[in-house]
């Protein structure tokens, strides 16, 4: 499917611009096939829009998670992987990042490790004719409007093109929206968070990202499915055009951007945009998985050789963070929605459309979801008086509980990671956030303000000692100050805790940090 790009926000939010990317990557679910007998006439390639660009994230994660598929497939309680996030166990699912974590293979890439497909590998399926090919699609076609319980409204406009030019359009789209000093930025707000190395070249990172596999995709704004037309329609790519054509069908009946998965939604209010997206990847992706479910012990084999035929080596390249992230909408998604389906079928999952969850807390936890939960909202203070001249805002905007997870169980610094069971536990009492990144170029100096409000005073507590163990793992022995413990890494690190709050302070001196202190008065 197609998520949007979303555009750059006055104020870019790199971490969740950082999820974007990794959406762009994910979102262009592979759909390898279409055979020239469903070629519309010369219809020209239409170019792509800034909106479907992050498609691309999924349809890798699609390709990874096909690929590297299966190992360790996550169903409803494996493990802790974020499912219930109390379990995070995120590295079981990182093949969805590149094979469009709507396979249902699931990709496992935990702790770093990649787990191939151990089950039975079937020789290379028959080419089909194109005859075939058209019937074949059509089959999925019908599975997916009888079993998902979606009517067309009108038929799906379907574009074929070469891969070059799917390729190509990922790119000059990609490059129209994002420019080198955008992503320089976001580096340096993901860095002084520790969730990568600010001096990696993401820019180049995610172009050879991009480029590298896209196959197709559902693009919202212009309601068509773009497939390669290469002469293929493999069993593995059967699956993937059925997760597509799920899309096409949500959009008809329930309006993508209209539920809020737009680029709007996303500059006001990142938490509830990732939810819809996991809403939307969690109901395509058990469709999905019921797909596959329908095929013989030999299809399967085709299945799993074709998953397991794919170059993913590119993936091992992203910070551990960002694989983590990718397949959030895909595996926690579906385990959300997994459980509406299992009270009441299709009927529960087109309820969570009209009544779609608000926070990756939701998805992490249903219950809070049934009860109404909402995020408390958390002002960010203007800073940029309070810091002087020379100073730039890099970022403003919110962790949600699942960045505040990522930010302990994943970052950059593996000793650093206070382990994913410690980590879910210590972000599961989230209640709302804001955070606040500045730029220096004078000295390369960074400010960043970090304010978490905690469902109760205990559930603050548990956050710092969790911090704690974190941030003596990255900078070393700290130092406890009134209210506050601090630590010395490239710039002065303090944690402060009062009643349910904690506040996360870097700044490059004692003189910034009182600055930035005092407008925070509960602290």
């Amino acid at each position: 499917m197609a998520p949007a790009l979303l555009t750059a926000s006055p104020q870019p939010t790199a971490a969740w611009r950082a999820q974007r990317h990794a959406g762009r990557a994910l979102q262009r679910c592979r759909v390898n096939s279409a055979s020239e007998a469903r070629r519309p006439a010369a219809k020209p390639a239409r170019a792509m829009t800034p909106s479907t660009i992050r498609a691309h994230a999924w349809q890798l994660a699609w390709n990874v998670e096909g690929r590297l598929a299966g190992s360790r497939v996550i169903g409803p309680g494996a493990g802790p992987r974020r499912a219930s996030t109390r379990a995070v166990v995120i590295g079981a699912a990182v093949a969805a990042v590149a094979v469009c974590a709507c396979s249902l293979g699931v990709v496992a890439l935990a702790a770093g490790r990649l787990f191939y497909q151990a089950g039975r590998l079937t020789g290379v399926e028959p080419t089909l004719s194109a005859d075939q090919t058209v019937e074949k699609m059509a089959a999925v076609e019908a599975f997916v409007i009888v079993t998902r319980g979606l009517d067309p409204q009108e038929p799906v406009a379907l574009t074929f093109l070469d891969s070059e030019q799917v390729r190509q359009r990922t790119i000059d789209d990609f490059e129209e929206d994002t420019t080198p000093d955008e992503v320089a930025d976001d580096a340096l707000v993901l860095g002084v968070f520790g969730l990568m190395d600010p001096r990696l070249d993401l820019y180049d990172l995610l172009i050879r990202l991009y480029s590298e596999g896209v196959a197709g995709f559902y693009d919202p704004d212009t309601r068509e499915l773009v497939v390669v037309s290469e002469g293929s329609f493999n069993a593995y790519e059967r699956t993937v055009y059925a997760h597509e054509y799920t899309h096409a069908l949500q959009d008809q009946a329930f309006g993508i951007r209209a539920s809020g998965f737009s680029d709007e939604q996303f500059d006001t209010d990142p938490e509830k945009f990732n939810a819809i997206q996991a809403v939307m990847e969690g109901d395509a992706s058990l469709l999905e998985e019921q797909y596959l479910d329908t095929y013989s012990v030999t299809e399967r084999g085709y299945y799993n050789r074709a998953v397991n035929d794919t170059d993913v080596s590119i993936y091992f390249e992203l910070p551990d963070f960002l694989l983590q992230d990718f397949i959030f909408p895909y595996q926690q998604g579906r385990e959300f929605v997994r459980r509406y389906y299992r009270q009441d079928g299709w009927a529960g999952v087109d309820a969570l459309w009209q009544d779609p969850p608000v926070s990756t807390e939701h998805i992490l936890h249903p219950e809070r979801y049934e009860a109404g939960d909402l995020p408390a909202i958390v002002a960010r203070p203007a800073l940029t008086e309070t810091l002087g001249s020379g100073w730039r805002q890099l970022d403003s905007s919110v962790n949600g509980e699942w960045y505040t997870y990522l930010i302990l169980a994943h970052g950059d610094d593996p000793d650093a990671r206070v382990g994913e069971t410690v980590a879910a536990e210590a972000a599961e009492g989230w209640g709302g956030d804001g955070y606040s990144v500045f730029y220096n170029e004078a000295g390369a100096k960074m400010v960043l303000a970090a304010h978490w409000v905690w469902d109760t005073p205990g559930d603050a507590q548990e956050f710092a000692a969790a911090f704690a163990t974190y941030a003596e793992a990255r900078f070393g022995p700290g130092a406890a100050q009134d209210n506050a413990t601090c630590w010395n890494g490239h710039e002065r690190h303090c944690l402060y805790l009062a009643g349910s709050g904690t506040l996360w302070l870097a700044a490059p001196d004692l003189t910034t940090m009182a600055a930035v202190l005092s407008q925070y008065p509960d602290f």
